[in-house]
């Protein structure tokens, strides 16, 4: 092994594996791996606050909700929430539920969250009590 201006190891462009590989096709395939990897890890982190836009039979609605997942088990709070709505989140799908209160119902009843985090955008359905609405949310900037 020859050595590098510094004392450091050099080696030669041709050294190889025992497949023949050479360290230069070795890096060229296994980089790319490696940085989609990270890429997924850093992608499924959803952990923060979303900007969520319902979409209600009465219309629209907006509000920013933080979003905790730990070891899979995932919590969302809504804002003035008193507890947050439990469940999980695995493989790229968020599911939670809990009690919730809604200031402009004047009441608290169940509400259901199932959602599909795809490139950065949670999308999905939610329930309270008999309304049904659809979301999509992106990570508040």
């Amino acid at each position: 092994m020859k050595h590098a201006p510094g004392g450091r190891p050099s080696f030669p462009s041709n050294c190889a594996n025992a497949a023949g590989d050479s360290i230069e096709s070795m890096t060229r395939r296994f980089f790319p791996v490696l940085a989609l990897i990270a890429a997924v890890a850093l992608a499924q982190d959803v952990n923060g606050k979303w900007n969520f836009v319902w979409q209600t039979p009465g219309g629209e609605r907006r509000s920013t909700l933080s979003i905790t997942v730990e070891n899979g088990k995932a919590s969302v709070l809504f804002p003035d929430a008193k507890s947050p709505l439990t469940g999980t989140f695995q493989d790229g799908k968020l599911a939670v539920t809990g009690k919730l209160y809604s200031a402009e119902a004047g009441e608290e009843g169940q509400f259901h969250l199932n959602g599909t985090w795809n490139a950065g955008e949670l999308k999905g359905s939610a329930s309270w009590q008999e309304h049904e609405m659809t979301f999509s949310a992106r990570r508040a900037q």
